[in-house]
């Protein structure tokens, strides 16, 4: 299995198999929140975070595969890109099963405090592990962004805890509600970005083989 790990194209292809289950399992646990569409104003917050989660997952399954084929250093990092994309997945799937719940168990500040600031972490980890193995400037400066985002959602995340802890952890009302909306733009925001400028400097960076 290890063998097969540590093959370019093995790995690529379970990886894109299993983004593919992670995610036609996340639709079917979601459709709730979306269908019908006119339910979504009812469930605005579970909305933006389903939708954070979507662009998350489904962004970087691009991005994967444009940096595969510009980076020839990033098909030797197969194993550990193989691990940390496990990671990634799991984090994604508590986001939509966040987004889906009914209210009886309420994982949506989770996002926020640990989930986001952890996926960040697994962003950082790749791009230091693929910077490693091929000493280019482009995945250099990859890592040293994931690193800035990661720090910044550290501050996202102690934010909601001292928020949280000024009134009392207070989890359910409208003021609760407010709160959490503004935070679940927030990491919307935070992802949007640094998306966008990964995106900016990888069509900018020559390729190499």
């Amino acid at each position: 299995m290890e063998k097969n790990l540590e093959h370019p194209e093995f790995s690529k292809l379970g990886i894109t198999i299993i983004y593919a289950i992670v995610i036609a399992l996340s639709i079917d646990a979601s459709k709730s929140i979306f269908i019908p569409f006119y339910s979504i104003p009812a469930n605005v917050l579970n909305a933006i975070i389903l939708f954070y989660g979507y662009f998350f997952i489904i962004s970087g399954w691009i991005e994967y595969y444009f940096l595969t084929q510009k980076f020839d250093g990033i098909n030797r990092a197969v194993l550990a890109t193989f691990v940390i994309e496990l990671g990634i997945l799991f984090l994604f799937y508590y986001i939509i099963t966040a987004g889906s719940e009914d209210g009886t168990d309420y994982l949506i500040p989770d996002v926020y405090l640990f989930v986001t600031p952890l996926i960040f972490l697994l962003l950082t980890l790749k791009d230091m592990y693929n910077a490693s193995k091929d000493k280019n400037r482009n995945l250099l400066s990859y890592r040293n962004l994931s690193r800035n985002f990661l720090f910044i959602s550290i501050i996202i995340s102690l934010s909601y805890l001292a928020e949280t802890y000024a009134t009392g952890f207070q989890s359910f009302g409208e003021f609760a509600f407010y709160r959490d909306l503004i935070f679940a733009f927030l990491v919307l925001t935070l992802i949007v970005i640094y998306r966008i400028v990964r995106w900016r400097e990888i069509n900018s960076a020559p390729a190499t083989s």
